[in-house]
């Protein structure tokens, strides 16, 4: 797998297959670019896909540099600067929409358009925020999350795996999980204690009305991370967004139901789709 060396010296893997207008896809948190497999090799077939693994997950070194939002989205900007990559799609899982959100002022006039996976601009609830984290998860609750991470990250993962998926994928399709929760199992402890302080302390309900980009929202009708409302709040503050709900899929709506996901990306890219402009893509320096 290519490495790409990051503004601190560390090396982030990345996969780049297939030929054509470019798609940068942005894994979540814990996650790493093998969760986009399948979808990269789909849409390879008429686009030049590009799969990052984003710094201190399992593939990709840690650095020097803080673990936060701000850090990845730094590294993001810097891939696509490196690259030369021009209208570009960048589609974001999760924890990954944060970090092209925190990353668009350097990067959206490199972008065609902009794809959020089940996310929400805010995790932590308050009394003017319902739409965070499920349960009513509130700033209360970040410290004990991040030393259950650090104590424990294996069980940990195994509690938070299960709430990744739709009930009914979990019964009829349970090694997906299982596959999930052994590739999350890989990630540094340690650091993704410190994504996870990073995410929660993040508000990108103003950011969002700068973004002018095209943006389509996909949700997962199912989600138990995220409620309606979360993704809903994106696609009406965001001037330029539309929304899809897939029905039946939960917080990973790209492997739960990997065909219409698939049908969504497609019909957006070709519907943003400036007109050509060659991007840079060959061997990293």
């Amino acid at each position: 797998m290519p490495q790409f060396v990051l503004p601190d010296g560390a090396a982030m893997s990345y996969a780049e297959v297939g030929a054509g207008v470019p798609i940068v896809l942005v894994h979540g948190w814990a996650a790493n670019g093998a969760f986009f497999r399948d979808l990269a090799a789909e849409l390879a077939k008429s686009h030049r896909v590009y799969t990052l693994t984003l710094r201190g997950h399992a593939g990709s070194e840690k650095g020097a540099a803080p673990l936060t939002i701000e850090t990845l989205a730094d590294d993001i900007a810097h891939f696509f600067e490196t690259l030369d990559l021009r209208s570009a799609c960048a589609l974001g899982w999760s924890m990954g929409a944060m970090a092209l959100w925190a990353a668009a002022p350097r990067i959206c006039g490199r972008l065609s358009s902009l794809i959020v996976e089940d996310m929400s601009p805010r995790l932590i609830n308050d009394a003017n925020w319902e739409h965070g984290i499920a349960s009513g998860y509130g700033a209360s609750d970040v410290a004990n999350t991040v030393s259950e991470i650090e104590a424990d990250w294996p069980a940990y993962v195994s509690r938070f795996a299960p709430r990744m998926f739709a009930a009914s994928m979990r019964d009829a399709c349970p090694e997906l999980e299982a596959w999930a929760a052994g590739e999350m199992a890989k990630a540094d402890a340690h650091a993704m204690a410190a994504f996870w302080q990073s995410m929660a302390a993040q508000d990108f309900r103003a950011a969002l009305a700068r973004i002018a980009t095209p943006m389509l929202v996909i949700h997962g009708g199912d989600s138990q991370v995220y409620d309606d409302g979360a993704t809903a709040f994106i696609a009406d503050t965001a001037p330029n967004a539309k929304r899809v709900v897939i029905q039946g899929a939960g917080h990973v709506p790209h492997l739960e139901a990997p065909d219409d996901f698939l049908n969504q990306v497609e019909a957006f890219v070709r519907e943003t789709r400036r007109p050509e402009v060659k991007s840079g893509g060959g061997a990293v320096p």
